[in-house]
């Protein structure tokens, strides 16, 4: 990609998300500007950009939620283009224009199209206009409790009530029966208010044990648009993706044509422009069905990076800037196999609990075909304003039974002190004979670890080792900052003690 103007960027995110977006504008020569809420001060993020903006607050409606406050900053900063990131205002319409209006390129679709696609009800009569199959639905705007049990018995049980502004499995509520249907009505209304700001609702037919299936477009100004094929994201918790990868074994040739075809299409209907994210769902005859456009990246973008040999985030600035799309759909094509795995500061012994504090010693197991996306490093503290990930492992290799040691490799080699964490937990999954023979679906954690998990027990050394090296991070915190690295609760030397 050609060199263009010396951009200043401003980055409304946190973590892991923040990193990855600085490192793409180190290599474009772009200047980083980093919005970052109080609790985010002195992370990787924070070291990392070039210049920093601080958002007074501690939770993200204070802060990452908070439009007029991350404007205001971003106007401040003098910024050229903002990205948003994934996540926070990422899909937020008004953010994306008002931003536009104050004169500042944002990097992602237009207003209008995130505003179309990204509200679920609105994408659903996208995809049907486009000819893309979706399943039974509702879609309207009946807020009475006793009117839409009418609707949901029309679909049938079980159904499922998601969060019309949002995703990540937030407001989402799979209803079984009848008499626990207002129940959950209520809380999906009371999650999507608080993760998007709009409690409006809609409502699908939930289909048992399908395949989660998700397609990465990119989409110029100039009317062009490809695809970087499919990821598979089926091993979810909560309706939280926790194992991603690409290519799908689930998907044959035929299969994956008529998939990233319906992508495509639904892209173009949309009028389209910039990263974006088509998710489906493949039941066991094969039938794949629209679920929801994304219409930003992916926290497991990073699988279709490896096995594509791009860099989303370079695109995406490009498409930001108006240029066309250097590659065409043939010169894109799928090499090997990619996993990911997010590590999370939880216990899976607690039914996956999140854990707050400092954390100890890190070490990250860098070697060949690794990838390490990680928002924290040693002596950060883990706090419980924001989700409990740490970071991501990515591992590559020419095949998916060889990718999987790999990957198992990989997290047996990575510490991480201070916090409890579900290495351990994602290990036990590699090892399922059921996941190693790629027989999946969207229940498979329910249904291979739903009596729990507890983790393997450790070594008296292991419990000292790990002790020394959190009390050794927690005296170079307090060097750093008398106000931090005191008062902490001793939690766990090792990953799930």
């Amino acid at each position: 990609m050609a060199a263009g103007p010396v951009m200043r960027v401003v980055i409304a995110n946190r973590g892991e998300v923040a990193g990855r977006i600085i490192r793409a504008c180190q290599e474009l020569g772009y200047t980083s500007v980093l919005l970052h809420s109080t609790p985010d001060k002195n992370t990787p993020a924070f070291r990392m950009a070039d210049e920093t903006v601080e958002l007074p607050g501690q939770t993200p409606l204070e802060t990452y939620l908070n439009i007029p406050v991350v404007l205001q900053a971003a106007m401040k900063a003098d910024a050229q283009m903002l990205h948003p990131g994934f996540g926070f205002l990422s899909e937020n319409g008004t953010f994306a224009e008002e931003a536009t209006n104050a004169g500042i390129i944002f990097v992602g679709p237009s207003a209008e199209a995130i505003r179309v696609a990204g509200n679920k009800i609105k994408a659903k009569e996208l995809a049907r206009k486009a000819k893309v199959p979706t399943v039974p639905s509702y879609t309207g705007t009946e807020r009475d409790g006793k009117k839409l049990l009418a609707e949901a018995k029309k679909i049938g049980f079980p159904c499922i009530i998601k969060a019309a502004a949002g995703g990540g499995g937030k407001g989402m509520k799979v209803v079984r029966e009848e008499s626990e249907f207002n129940e959950l009505l209520d809380s999906a209304r009371r999650e999507a208010l608080n993760a998007f700001g709009s409690d409006v609702i809609f409502m699908e037919k939930y289909l048992e044990h399908p395949r989660h299936i998700e397609v990465q477009i990119m989409m110029d100004s100039k009317g062009n648009g490809v695809h970087f094929f499919e990821r598979e994201c089926s091993i979810q918790r909560r309706h939280q993706k926790i194992l991603e990868e690409t290519p799908s074994t689930a998907l044959t040739p035929k299969l994956r044509d008529e998939i990233t075809s319906c992508a495509l299409r639904l892209a173009e209907e949309a009028g389209y422009v910039n990263a974006g994210t088509v998710e489906f769902l493949l039941d066991s005859k094969n039938n794949f069905f629209f679920m929801e456009l994304n219409t930003r990246l992916q926290v497991e973008h990073t699988v279709t990076e490896m096995v594509c040999g791009v860099d989303l985030v370079h695109l995406q600035f490009a498409v930001a800037l108006g240029e066309k799309i250097p590659l065409r759909q043939e010169q894109i094509t799928q090499r090997g196999h990619a996993l990911e795995a997010r590590i999370y500061a939880e216990n899976p012994s607690k039914n996956f609990l999140p854990s707050t504090g400092r954390l100890g010693q890190v070490i990250l197991p860098l070697g060949p075909c690794r990838r390490f996306d990680f928002g924290y490093a040693a002596t950060d503290e883990i706090t419980p304003f924001y989700d409990p990930m740490i970071g991501k492992v990515i591992t590559w290799a020419p095949s998916r039974a060889e990718n999987l040691k790999r990957m198992h490799a990989t997290l047996s080699e990575l510490v991480i002190f201070g916090v409890f964490t579900n290495i351990e937990f994602l290990k036990a999954v590699l090892e399922n004979a059921k996941f190693q023979n790629n027989q999946v679906s969207t229940s498979f954690l329910e249904e291979q670890f739903g009596e729990g998990f507890t983790a393997k027990p450790l070594s008296q050394g292991q419990h000292e080792f790990g002790r020394e090296a959190t009390q050794a991070a927690r005296a170079i915190a307090t060097g750093i900052n008398g106000s931090h690295g005191t008062g902490l609760q001793y939690q766990s030397p090792w990953t799930n003690s």
